[in-house]
């Protein structure tokens, strides 16, 4: 132990004497492990850490499908009453509706996050209240029972002050009076992993605002088919996921026999509630993603040690003699090569604090990076002993790897050679150069690899952006209202309507104006299976995950969606006419194969009807995401399905947000007090929104920063290297010279040996890369993984600017004084 604490004060007094190596190595490892701290930061909030609730290593997430290619989906409240009853695998099982909603009080409307939770939500987490309590067993469970509701604890902080005398008090949610009984304690930010929760209410509340609530009973507690609920288990000790999920199969088999038209050929599936952020379909492709983003950013961490190892071997010149007389003096190889790993390991602890510093920036950085909307997003990018370990890993892995190559060449010094010729020599020339060589092609390779990950992610997000989205995002502005939230009921909201469709319209600069209920690949949408009518009704016949919307007439001349066929929704299509439907391509070509849609009678509430009227069909478009196929969508006029959610979409002649103050100015004429929210043009919420363009940009901007550092490292590690051999060969350079060589020769001579290192690394790279970007493939829009045109303009960058890098030594090397140069050393 003595002689070690001997190692790290010499190590560091050393360190201390050349502070510029210091420095320059500690601020090259900083940037390597700083952007692994960040990347694994963001890995952990989604993937490692458990959510802070009882037991929560034994917490599992339960999801049924209704065919084995179909994404995870929730479960209805009689299947998961059936599920908790008969399985025994668990020792509890809980589940939640998630919702938007409007909590009003004293005069003033928020549209918040809820959940709708079953009576054992909190019991079962162990969750403990701020003050007041919080829904208790069997309260709730009902329909239209447990008039109660909890805060989140941001939610009262920010709203009600954190003032303790909200308990008792009767708010508004919804359009239903409760009384706040209570706020959860501030640790626990809900059951969905990146948006913290405002409020919790009884599942039995579902009742008042649930679709089909408005004319009776809501579906939630009647059908099999309403499937709305998420499922929260905790395993019982010892039980594996695939036993839980074997169960629950014997269950779903049984359940599928005695309800053949909800649950036939339902197929449950169970995960870890860690590995089901922020959904379970996530499953499928976010350890991939998290697995190629470590990876290039553990290359990036590579490339830093390599120019550490290189900057070692430098410095390893200087202090052969100083090797070689601790040798004489009786130090074994093994204490030598200690020696210097001691020194690259405290490089590396000073580059682990700097870059756990840094990675702990970006990761403040990151939280304030938020996709559209108006909800409480909260990722959790925080430090905890998993990112701990992990930055002592890394710095453990960085040190030793910069430091081991020049250890071994240093402990294998000639002592009597080292001694004789007074420190010249240290690694013997030809074997120290071939090394260093060797670890700028490294250098190169790596980074060549990081670049072409870069360059895909940045041409695949610039193909996004030109992709046909079967609509015209140009010139529209989204404004949202919910006039629910201030107590309107159906009949006052559609006068309100009315009246600002009017006033819209009749606004300068404005060509034309509609409303719906949501906007394409915005962050909520509507969605039912379409039941054809005529056709079998066997589940596994039906139109699975149809979306659809409520639109007002003029819809699809303020979006240009082109109808094929047929016609628009008029304002003759009222609540008191024909109901009616315009479906998309894809449901015309699967549910009438070969026959003309138009007149032909759908239903999107069951098999048994109501029944709807097709009157159009509108041409496919990307109205859910940009990376799935075109999906099923229909749309009905919102006169026919009412929703309180409402989007007013104009047409503008100029910049739609130039039209952003008068509109808001409109809605203000009518209502005061009425909230207005998501204001933004489409083309923003486009970009903006996490169904748009915002992951790809996301996505380019970590690999476009991973790849740019990678390109600075290697650029630096090349012109290090170029730098070093052209100093050491400053005496051959002076015999070129005094034996005629012209300057431009020993300028082509040293630009030529970088240049080949360069291309070797390079080729090496682009080997390298066309084996690993084949597993990129599935994240990519409009460019393939092995794009000719990235490969080659990501090797012309590196080629360029590393031979940039390389023109200043080489040029200080043609402006050798020749006396000067066969004098030196």
């Amino acid at each position: 132990m003595e002689t070690i604490w001997q190692d790290i004060t010499y190590g560091t007094r050393m360190l201390i004497k050349s502070p510029g190596f210091t420095a320059v190595a500690i601020l090259t490892l900083a940037l390597g492990i700083g952007a692994n701290t960040a990347i694994f930061s963001i890995a952990n909030a989604f993937m490692f850490r458990p959510m802070p609730v009882k037991d929560a290593d034994r917490l599992a997430v339960v999801t049924v499908q209704n065919s084995i290619d179909s994404d995870p989906g929730q479960l209805s409240y009689l299947d998961f009453l059936d599920y908790r009853q008969q399985s025994e695998v668990f020792t509890d099982m809980t589940s939640y509706v998630l919702d938007l909603g409007g909590l009003s009080s004293e005069g003033r409307a928020d549209r918040v996050i809820l959940s709708y939770v079953t009576s054992n939500f909190f019991s079962m987490l162990g969750i403990r209240p701020t003050i007041g309590r919080l829904i208790q067993p069997d309260e709730g469970d009902q329909p239209k029972t447990g008039p109660v509701v909890v805060l989140g604890y941001s939610y009262w902080q920010k709203h009600f002050s954190g003032d303790p005398g909200v308990i008792g008090r009767t708010v508004d949610v919804s359009g239903q009076a409760v009384t706040v009984i209570g706020v959860v304690d501030k640790t626990f930010t809900g059951p969905y992993s990146i948006v913290e929760m405002d409020a919790y209410l009884p599942i039995g509340l579902r009742g008042f605002n649930a679709p089909g609530a408005a004319t009776g009973e809501s579906a939630l507690f009647s059908s099999r088919g309403d499937r709305e609920l998420r499922v929260l288990a905790t395993l019982k000790p010892g039980v594996s996921v695939e036993q839980a999920q074997s169960a629950l199969g014997v269950i779903a088999g049984r359940l599928s026999s005695t309800y053949p038209q909800e649950d036939k050929d339902q197929i449950v599936r169970v995960f870890m509630e860690h590995r089901a952020r922020p959904e379970p379909g996530a499953t499928d492709y976010m350890p991939l993603i998290t697995t190629i983003f470590l990876v290039l950013v553990g290359l990036v961490l590579l490339v830093a040690c390599v120019n550490v190892a290189n900057l070692l071997l430098a410095r390893a010149s200087g202090r052969q003699r100083e090797m070689a007389v601790r040798a004489a003096l009786g130090a074994g190889r093994a204490r030598l090569i200690r020696q210097m790993l001691t020194e690259s390991l405290i490089l590396a602890a000073g580059g682990g604090v700097a870059g756990a510093l840094m990675g702990n920036w970006v990761c403040h950085l990151l939280e304030g990076v938020r996709p559209i909307g108006d909800f409480p997003i909260r990722f959790g990018f925080t430090f905890d002993w998993r990112v701990f370990t992990y930055v002592a890993v890394v710095c453990l892995f960085s040190g030793v790897v910069a430091g081991l190559v020049p250890a071994l060449r240093v402990s294998r010094t000639n002592i009597n050679d080292t001694l004789r010729e007074s420190g010249r020599g240290l690694i013997g020339g030809g074997g120290r150069h071939r090394l260093r060589n060797a670890l700028v092609v490294l250098q190169v390779a790596i980074s060549l690899i990081v670049l072409v990950a870069a360059g895909l992610f940045a041409r695949s997000l610039a193909k996004a952006e030109s992709v046909d989205l079967g609509f015209n995002p140009h010139h529209i502005l989204n404004v949202g209202l919910n006039p629910a939230l201030q107590g309107y009921d159906r009949p006052r909201t559609e006068a309100l309507m009315r009246q600002l469709l009017v006033s819209a319209r009749a606004m300068p600069g404005v060509e034309s104006a509609s409303i719906s209920y949501s906007f394409p690949m915005g962050y909520y949408s509507d969605g039912a299976g379409v039941y054809a009518e005529g056709q079998s009704v066997d589940p596994s016949s039906r139109v699975p995950g149809s979306n659809y919307d409520s639109v007002s007439s003029d819809y699809f001349t303020v979006m240009q969606m082109p109808i094929d066929t047929g016609r628009a929704f008029t304002d003759a299509d009222t609540a008191q006419s024909l109901a009616v439907g315009i479906v998309n391509q894809t449901i015309a070509r699967l549910r009438w194969p070969g026959e003309d849609p138009l007149g032909r009678r759908f239903s999107y509430q069951g098999p048994n009807g109501p029944w709807v009227t097709v009157v159009g069909v509108v041409r496919d478009a990307k109205l859910s995401s940009l990376t799935a196929p075109i999906g099923r969508y229909f749309f009905v006029p919102q006169s026919q399905a009412y929703k309180p959610e409402h989007i007013l979409q104009l047409r503008t002649a100029g910049p739609p947000e130039a039209t952003a103050a008068a509109i808001q100015g409109e809605v203000r004429a009518l209502d005061p007090n009425l909230a207005v929210y998501d204001v933004l043009s489409m083309d923003q919420a486009l970009a903006n929104g996490g169904n748009g363009f915002f992951l790809f940009k996301v996505g380019a901007g970590f690999a476009g920063t991973l790849g740019g550092l990678g390109l600075l490292l290697a650029v630096v590690g090349v012109y290090g290297v170029v730098s070093y051999n052209a100093s050491q060969r400053r005496h051959e350079i002076g015999i070129r010279m005094a034996l005629g060589a012209r300057q431009a020769g020993i300028l082509r001579l040293v630009l030529g040996q970088a240049g080949a290192l360069v291309g070797t690394g390079v080729g090496i790279g682009i080997l390298a890369a066309l084996a690993v970007t084949r597993f990129l493939s599935g994240f990519l829009v409009g460019v393939g993984a092995y794009d000719p045109a990235t490969f080659a303009t990501v090797a012309g960058l590196l080629i360029g600017a590393a031979l940039v890098a390389c023109y200043l030594p080489a040029y200080r090397a043609a402006q050798v004084d020749p006396a000067t140069a066969l004098r030196y050393e």
